[in-house]
């Protein structure tokens, strides 16, 4: 093998032992000395740690550590919201049926409802011939969840996000809770129903039911804002964590591109040029 070759191969193992550092220190960054494979290459040891922290000295947890300190608190408050959620579909769900039975289902008689006189022919029901005539929608629960949230994405673009709807299983995740209030999917059309007589009852039920509705958004419109401060906090500790898994990522793409070249000038073919 010529010189040459030779000192090639030697920039190529200088080049592999500095990106083997880059990637323990920033395994033990995230991870502490357990996410380590070699703590030879760290620049200090176990004990080194243990002495400055008895020295006074404030050493800051890993970072998958400090990011899994939200964990408890935002599932929580999460499982909350899909609770409400919940609470808000069955409401609804009710109120539309409520103005059902109070609007009944006879020809010409609209029961509770007002006929606008729009219509030539009232056949019975829920129909656009009754006054208030829309569709009850569902309130939607969403969360955004940015890339970066998964410590197993290492390409280029960690705040790009997904937005789905908040359930249990996606709880606790995710950077942003989002609530679109009647931004849901339909539970049936209503009508605007009367409040005197005998429709007085269907009234003040359906008018209960809105009222437990706008307490149960208030509670979620602070814990979604309570909710989301931390996940921004969270989130910076996240967009550190990419970082660092980027960059591993891609010391250890040069590492294994510099053996698979290593090989190639190597080889007798190559050689045979040297």
């Amino acid at each position: 093998m010529s010189e040459k070759t030779d000192n090639i191969l030697k920039g190529f193992k200088k080049t592999k032992d500095q990106n083997a550092v880059t990637v323990e220190q920033g395994k033990f960054l995230i991870d502490g000395f357990d996410g380590v494979d070699n703590p030879d290459l760290l620049p200090f040891t176990k004990k080194d740690i243990e002495d400055a922290k008895k020295q006074g000295n404030e050493i800051d947890p890993p970072l998958q550590e400090r990011i899994d300190d939200y964990t408890p608190f935002t599932r929580n408050i999460d499982n909350r919201l899909v609770e409400i959620s919940s609470s808000i579909t069955t409401l609804k769900t009710e109120i539309k049926n409520l103005i059902v039975q109070a609007v009944g289902n006879t020809d010409e008689d609209p029961g509770c409802g007002t006929l606008t006189g729009l219509c030539t022919v009232y056949g019975g029901g829920i129909s656009t011939c009754l006054a208030g005539y829309e569709q009850l929608t569902d309130d939607l629960f969403q969360v955004r969840v940015q890339n970066m949230s998964s410590r197993s994405y290492t390409d280029l673009s960690p705040e790009d996000h997904s937005t789905n709807t908040l359930t249990s299983s996606n709880a606790g995740i995710g950077s942003v809770n989002i609530l679109t209030k009647d931004g849901g999917a339909g539970i049936g059309f209503t009508v605007t129903i009367s409040s005197s007589g005998g429709c007085a009852t269907y009234y003040n039920q359906v008018t209960a039911k809105f009222g437990q509705i706008d307490t149960l958004r208030a509670e979620a419109d602070n814990l979604i804002s309570n909710v989301n401060t931390a996940k921004r906090e969270r989130g910076k500790l996240e967009i550190q964590r990419w970082s660092i898994l980027y960059n591993n990522k891609q010391a250890s793409d040069e590492n294994t591109h510099l053996d698979s070249t290593a090989s190639s000038i190597q080889s007798d073919t190559i050689q045979s040029f040297a």
